[in-house]
């Protein structure tokens, strides 16, 4: 196993401060992640070569020795598991690091909103901004349920997750956004632990049900063929073309084996090849290569050549140049994606279906089609990139199994 660590400084994002965050640069096996020191400087007062600070930046005399324990502990923590025959984790050496930080006086936090605050920032500074929008709605939520008072975490109880609890059930939350409000809340407390700012003996998880949260079902989130036909039959005008691009983006998703939109945001030029897309899934890494239906050939024919299409490669009109960073890209996506959903809900509802559509129905209409074309659940699994059956059966749960029971009423 290949680990390295080195402390640098992330030239690529400009703090509000005016300077850079020192972030230590962790790779095994040739994969690199970043944890931020949560300390920043300029390029003028940072010594790549020693990683360290020069003497002209003004918190040098604590800021060094800060960084020589970060790495101290690191290489003792390698020797260890050396000795051992461990295996070496990103997450074991990250939580060196956060330990090492969060005992500086200066940021150590003891309630649940300032470590929430802190974790928010951590996630923002590593670029991981899908997990810090979660971590942000999650923050938010809990501030409404304690009309904004910060809560020390030994104040935390069974109580208060129970009250919490029925909060959110008041509010209308469904079982899965409330689970992703509960574990994202777990996950928080179980970090405190980590870094001493909560005693591990305090836990109130612990007897709190969880079971429900681990793996909420989803709403019914299928059409049919029929009703998938309706949308791209629906007549728009020639002059909408932000409504011709949405119906457009819902279609190729359904005849791409229910591509993601953010998959499908970043699809460049390059991906196609010979009657083929070929591209790498955003969530889990995987790469996807196959042939392309007729009707999204078609699609990709009406981008081709269109005026004011992206001027950096993309082949939809969503990403251009300007989106040059990860936080731009991301929010772009996300500000064109809630406006394709409420196009796409305002077609399917002028066509009567009465059913809320978005873009991930077309992924999960997708699988419906086939099931009910006799495809069997393991085919439609892998064209999904499923890693068990368990996952696809939650896809194809609203329409039961319409093979079997074709067989069993052919039967008798």
């Amino acid at each position: 196993m290949s680990v390295s660590n080195k402390i640098v400084l992330r030239t690529a994002k400009l703090l509000n401060n005016g300077e850079y965050p020192i972030m230590l640069r962790i790779t095994i096996n040739r994969q690199s992640q970043f944890v931020s020191i949560k300390k920043s400087s300029t390029v003028n007062n940072w010594d790549e070569k020693g990683q360290c600070v020069l003497k002209s930046h003004s918190d040098y005399k604590t800021l060094n020795p800060l960084l020589k324990n970060i790495m101290t502990k690191i290489d003792l923590y390698l020797l260890n598991a050396a000795d051992s025959e461990s295996v070496v984790s990103f997450n074991d050496i990250k939580a060196i690091v956060l330990r090492v930080t969060n005992s500086n006086p200066e940021i150590k936090a003891e309630t649940l909103f300032k470590f929430f605050e802190s974790e928010i920032r951590r996630l923002t500074d590593e670029e991981r901004l899908g997990y810090a929008a979660t971590y942000k709605s999650t923050l938010n939520c809990l501030k409404n349920f304690t009309g904004n008072k910060d809560v020390p975490f030994v104040n935390i109880t069974l109580d208060f997750l129970k009250k919490y609890e029925v909060y959110l059930v008041k509010k209308g939350n469904a079982t899965t956004t409330r689970s992703v409000y509960f574990r994202t809340f777990r996950t928080v407390f179980k970090t405190a632990i980590t870094d001493k700012i909560c005693p591990e003996i305090h836990y109130p998880f612990k007897g709190f049900a969880f079971g429900k949260y681990n793996n909420p079902r989803t709403k019914k989130r299928a059409i049919s063929k029929t009703q998938i036909d309706l949308i791209a039959g629906k007549e728009i005008d020639v002059k909408d073309d932000a409504m011709i691009n949405s119906r457009n983006y819902f279609m190729f998703s359904f005849y791409c084996r229910g591509l993601n939109f953010i998959d499908l945001a970043s699809l460049k030029w390059e991906n196609i090849k010979d009657g083929e897309i070929q591209y790498t899934r955003a969530k889990t890494k995987e790469d996807f290569q196959f042939k392309l239906h007729p009707e999204a050939v078609k699609i990709l024919e009406y981008y081709r050549e269109m005026d004011g299409n992206s001027d950096a490669g993309y082949i939809f009109p969503i990403l251009y140049k300007r989106h040059n960073t990860p936080k731009s890209v991301k929010y772009r996506k996300l500000k064109v994606l809630k406006m394709v959903n409420t196009h796409i809900k305002e077609i399917a509802e002028s066509v009567g279906i009465e059913k809320t559509v978005t873009t991930y129905v077309a992924r999960h209409s997708y699988a419906t089609a086939l099931r009910r074309n006799g495809i069997s659940k393991e085919m439609i699994g892998q064209s999904l990139g499923h890693n068990d059956l368990k996952t696809t059966n939650i896809y194809l749960d609203d329409i039961g199994d319409p093979v079997m029971d074709e067989m069993i009423n052919s039967a008798i």
